[in-house]
């Protein structure tokens, strides 16, 4: 991490202390470079400390309510503003803004809906037992989800991801409902389980990696538009699958992509030709007629 200068930063130093009293319990006193250090990194049972109070303080701020957690959250988002491009005092902002829910079990319905996540949201190896509910959220940081279990609805429409979003590995028990979000960064889907299909019609992608993810009933990019490079190498679906009106605007790779159902393309945009090695469509459908580059 870049020198840092307690002095010239005392006042931005001073709100994020104020923003986050949890930070006392973590024995640092104003060292709180070195607890950014052992949130943003891992050194030993420092590390294990800082990350335990940070959680506490995550799972008292969302059970008390939306408006006092968007509160907090535009004021982070404010102070992190006041930064400005010096890397080190951002680095100490971005670790106090992370949401750490890693490796929660959330055994009831749970409502993320219309929350603002100022920095990281990580939520890696959670199991959501019951419904849950992300429609309309903003993520300012990362995304964490990955390896996370979602045994009933799970339901992220209208979300806006402004960094990366990271699903690599989850596991989806119901249809998954991802129509009209927003990924800026990179979404990563890689061997996702979408046990009941997914629906992401209308959403727009910056980049997008969907590589050897499984999707066990109808699946819907419907009117989706990818701006970057999307691959959905060696994915299966196990029922029809469509990409009627998608927009691909970048490198789109489908080399060894499993469909044992119909595959529908009905106008259907590709500026560059995709990569079609080993395509397998048992259904019927308009795939191959509709592969013609914009």
């Amino acid at each position: 991490m870049t020198k840092f200068n307690p002095q010239r930063n005392s006042a931005v130093v001073s709100e994020l202390k104020l923003l986050n009293p949890w930070v006392e319990n973590t024995d640092y006193g104003d060292d709180i470079v070195q607890l950014a250090r052992a949130l943003l990194g891992d050194i030993g049972p420092i590390s294990e400390k800082a990350h335990f109070e940070q959680r506490l303080a995550t799972m008292g701020r969302f059970a008390s309510g939306r408006p006092a957690w968007n509160k907090w959250s535009q004021e982070m988002l404010e102070v992190r503003g006041l930064a400005g491009t010096d890397p080190a005092l951002g680095a100490v902002c971005d670790a106090l803004a992370i949401a750490n829910f890693s490796g929660t079990r959330f055994t009831e319905d749970v409502d993320f809906a219309a929350l603002v996540f100022p920095g990281r949201a990580d939520f890696s190896g959670s199991e959501f037992e019951a419904d849950c509910w992300f429609q309309g959220t903003t993520f300012y940081g990362p995304a964490i989800l990955r390896q996370v279990s979602f045994l009933g609805e799970a339901c992220f429409e209208r979300a806006t991801f402004y960094s990366v979003c990271d699903f690599q590995n989850a596991m989806f028990m119901k249809p998954a409902q991802f129509r009209d979000i927003q990924v800026v960064g990179q979404a990563m889907f890689e061997y996702a389980d979408f046990a009941r299909g997914a629906w992401f019609s209308g959403s727009k992608f910056d980049e997008a990696n969907f590589s050897e993810a499984r999707f066990g009933e109808a699946t819907a990019f419907t009117d989706c538009e990818f701006a970057g490079p999307a691959s959905f190498a060696r994915a299966m679906f196990q029922s029809s699958c469509g990409f009627e009106g998608a927009n691909f605007l970048g490198d789109i790779d489908m080399s060894q992509v499993d469909i044992n159902g119909a595959a529908w393309l009905g106008d259907a945009k590709f500026a560059v030709l995709p990569k079609l090695e080993g395509v397998y469509v048992a259904g019927g459908g308009d795939f191959k007629e509709m592969l013609v580059p914009a």
